[in-house]
């Protein structure tokens, strides 16, 4: 028996690989999203029920208790929690998709990591999706006008995607060695909750922690969805430079620790 994952020793290699195999990811998104709604009466909409429910929660919390000062506040949470929960969903499911995919690894000869690849994808389907039905919605109920700047938004996405991607291929590969790993990232996603602007404006935090709240892995795509499409304003470089550091540089360390251990993953699960 040849493992031919093992030919793909460099970070350049695995990449041409993926995209050789592009059909395939195309497969496994496909198909993820079928079973999930499969013998669901509602199907796709129980995807708008998670976040309208978060939504709200945190709307009637900071709006009529905490009282916050925020106008339109629905729509400022709707743009911090989409791509949060799109984060959470892609990063914990990526934690099992070499770990639990061991039958897979074992009889088929494929890149490794289309496996987390396709999870990040799948959940960006789901993503873009809601996003396509609740930002119109919010955008006439609260007269919010097309603006220039909109048309980063595809640009900022695609850079949370990226960075997604980096940490997906790490936490796998990393779970499949040390399974603990998904234990702990569930504490650090509920941390990194509140460490990010999701449900306050980073303009209230006191000075001293503003620039360790931007530096938050989420913050710099949230920031920038709040400027683009709640304020109609144009990103100013520190989100600019966080983001593209955080979407290179996760996108690099995950591949390139991801090449080092792939040959070692069909052992390990």
């Amino acid at each position: 028996m040849v493992d031919r994952a093992r030919e793909m020793e460099s970070v350049g290699a695995m990449l041409l690989a993926v995209f050789r195999y592009r059909e395939l990811v195309r497969s496994l998104v496909l198909r993820d999203l079928r079973l999930k709604y499969r013998g669901s009466i509602l199907g796709f909409f129980w995807s708008l029920l998670n976040p309208l429910f978060t939504i709200g929660v945190y709307w009637f919390a900071f709006t009529y208790i905490m009282r916050t000062s925020i106008a339109d506040f629905a729509f400022f949470l709707l743009l911090g929690v989409l791509p949060w929960t799109f984060f959470v969903n892609a990063t914990m499911m990526s934690t099992g998709s070499i770990a639990e995919g061991g039958a897979l690894l074992k009889s088929v000869a494929f890149p490794r990591a289309v496996l987390p690849i396709a999870t990040v994808l799948f959940n960006l389907a789901q993503f873009v999706l809601t996003l396509a039905v609740f930002v119109p919605i919010m955008m006439l109920a609260y007269r919010v006008p097309i603006s220039g700047p909109m048309l980063l938004f595809p640009v900022f996405l695609a850079l949370q995607v990226t960075f997604t991607i980096g940490v997906a291929l790490l936490l796998s590969c990393g779970t499949a060695f040390f399974r603990d790993i998904r234990h702990l990232l569930e504490v650090t996603l509920a941390l990194l909750f509140w460490l990010t602007p999701i449900v306050y404006d980073l303009a209230t935090a006191p000075e001293s922690l503003r620039m360790p709240l931007l530096l938050s892995p989420m913050s710099s795509f949230v920031l920038a969805y709040h400027e683009i499409l709640f304020r109609g304003a144009w990103p100013g470089p520190e989100l600019w430079y966080v983001a593209l550091t955080y979407a290179i540089g996760g996108i690099v360390i995950g591949t390139a620790v991801f090449v080092s251990v792939q040959g070692k993953l069909a052992e390990q699960v």
